[in-house]
């Protein structure tokens, strides 16, 4: 998986650290993943990059991504002994023995019919931090806000973000974390003076949980950081930043855990404005979304994935 993936490996570390109780676990990453390998040697796992599916011959594999082939997935299939799917789009291939959907619709198909399903919020896939209780403290008023929109951010969202909080006249402390590598990082670095609140910048952060912990209030994007901040309660301003992302986002939306902001829209910075303010202004709302987004999410969706994949099913 490519660096501009964080949310997929984070995922894939998070079932790791857990199947990791019951069996070894190596990483096979796409050419350009070599960033994530000392991570994931520091949760005691093992990691290389993948060069051919001779090396899946009699393992089980779990597979997140969207760029492989018919045909790669085929070969994997034919090597290795079962064959689990990370499934956000209800893409996965026919082949697979354990489907688990980030999505939190029902995802069955008749194409899968021999599969075993993990759907729904009880399976979001979550670092074991997010496991623990978390108790909803709701503040008066907003005085940290984080602002997490992947480690790229590739279509400077962070800067909107500021010049919509500016425009809401926010005075506390705004937190965000970003790759080292971003490509507008020096921009944004060069920039943070430019506000009348405080902007601090947290390059690489490993897991977003601390960051999440300190702060009041979340703006981000739609992936895996949406389903931490309501595992732990924190209301959020979220931008689909990714078609992957949007029935996650939307279903977070319905069930009262965010407010969701679509850049495909002609007025999204007004519309991220306006629900930025929403945020800021009314407690009840805050205090509405940090209870619903905890009732959804336990965080031990990687917990009862790692004990099924233990129990033979892949």
């Amino acid at each position: 998986m490519p660096k501009a993936g964080g949310g997929h490996v984070m995922r894939c570390i998070s079932i790791g650290r857990e199947l990791n109780k019951y069996k070894p676990v190596h990483f096979l990453l796409c050419k350009g993943g070599e960033y994530w390998i000392e991570r994931i040697r520091h949760y005691g796992m093992t990691a290389s990059i993948y060069k051919s599916p001779a090396e899946v011959n009699g393992k089980n594999l779990l597979v997140d991504g969207y760029d492989f082939s018919n045909l790669e997935v085929q070969e994997w299939s034919d090597q290795c002994n079962n064959l689990a799917f990370i499934d956000d789009n209800n893409m996965a291939p026919k082949n697979v023995n354990l489907l688990i959907s980030t999505c939190m619709d029902n995802c069955k198909s008749k194409k899968k019919d021999k599969a075993t399903f993990l759907y729904g919020p009880k399976y979001a896939l979550l670092a074991v931090e997010y496991a623990k209780k978390h108790y909803v403290k709701n503040k008066t008023i907003v005085s940290n806000i984080l602002v997490s929109c992947g480690l790229q951010d590739s279509n400077n969202y962070v800067s909107k973000i500021l010049s919509a909080l500016s425009e809401s006249n926010f005075d506390g402390n705004v937190n965000v974390a970003i790759g080292s590598q971003a490509p507008n990082l020096q921009k944004l670095l060069h920039s943070v003076n430019n506000y009348h609140f405080s902007v601090s910048v947290t390059l690489d952060s490993n897991g977003l949980y601390d960051l999440l912990m300190q702060s009041d209030m979340v703006i981000g994007t739609g992936g895996v950081s949406l389903l931490e901040r309501m595992a732990i309660g924190r209301p959020s301003v979220t931008i689909i930043a990714a078609e992957n992302q949007r029935n996650q986002a939307e279903w977070s939306e319905k069930v009262g855990a965010t407010v969701l902001v679509d850049p495909i829209k002609q007025q999204f910075q007004h519309d991220l404005r306006g629900a930025i303010d929403l945020l800021l202004k009314s407690e009840e709302k805050r205090l509405e979304m940090s209870v619903n987004g905890s009732s959804f999410i336990d965080g031990r969706g990687s917990e009862r994935v790692a004990r099924c994949m233990s129990l033979g099913k892949c």
